[in-house]
Order: structure tokens, then sequence, then C-alpha cells
């Protein structure tokens, strides 16, 4: 089963889903191979010590 992961292309702002093993990923909208992960939802709550 393949996993897709979602990223943002940071240059035009248009989100795509990629394998994640995938290599060469390019932007479908315009072309451009920088892409910024996207944060995840919500927040962690962690215990005090």
């Amino acid at each position: 089963m393949m996993e897709l992961v979602d990223y943002k292309c940071a240059n035009c702002g248009s989100l795509e889903s990629f394998e994640r093993e995938r290599n060469g990923i390019s932007c479908k909208s315009c072309g451009n191979r920088i892409f910024m992960k996207l944060r995840r939802n919500g927040t962690k709550k962690v215990d005090a010590v």
C-alpha cells in the first residue's frame, strides 16, 4: 500500500500529494521543485516531569 504525503509548493502555494519514497518530484502547476511539508493539525499534550 502506498502512503501519500501532502506538500505545499514554495513558489505558487498549490497542494500536492506524493508517495513517501518517490524522488524527483515537481509541482504540476509551475514546475518548481521546492516543497514545504504541512504542519499537523491540533496540539500535542506532554506530561510535566
